[in-house]
């Protein structure tokens, strides 16, 4: 993969990703007051934030297909290509089960236990295995104490 392409591809996932933000919170049922007021709202500065993103992005692709230069042609090589889709298919399943199951703890716990394994593989499995489970549960129990104690916030 080339500079140029990579940019080309991130530029345009951070297009779609812009514009689904943008259309979430627009269309949120909580905002619907602002819209008939005309006046400055909670979504007015993110929006303003998310087109400035937009036309960035779109200035990027402009100039990535009009720059020919060799430094643009020059191929990139990821190292940890398995860490990357890894975690982030992890994290994919990881929002999945807590949005169709919750018990939001107990999949915070399993996914940090499960990428520290992954990450310290080196070391053996099962000194990874139990640095990771004293780990998550430190994690996830400070997460318990602020956010379901502290901020009394529940998920």
């Amino acid at each position: 993969m080339t500079w140029r392409s990579l940019n080309s591809i991130m530029s345009v996932i951070l297009i779609i990703g812009g514009l689904c933000y943008a259309l979430n919170l627009n269309h949120s049922a909580s905002q619907a007051i602002y819209f008939s007021s005309g006046g400055v709202g909670p979504t007015y500065f993110p929006n303003i934030l998310t087109a400035l993103l937009i036309v960035l992005c779109v200035v990027t692709l402009y100039n990535n297909f009009r720059d020919k230069s060799p430094e643009n042609t020059e191929t990139i090589t990821t190292h940890n290509l398995w860490y990357i889709v890894a975690t982030f298919l992890l994290v994919i399943a990881f929002v999945a089960s807590w949005q169709l199951l919750g018990y939001f703890y107990l999949n915070a716990f399993i996914l940090i236990t499960v990428l520290l394994t992954i990450y310290r593989m080196d070391f053996g499995l099962p000194n990874s295995l139990i640095v990771a489970a004293v780990t998550s549960a430190f994690t996830t129990g400070f997460l318990y104490v602020l956010f379901g104690k502290i901020l009394t916030i529940s998920f």
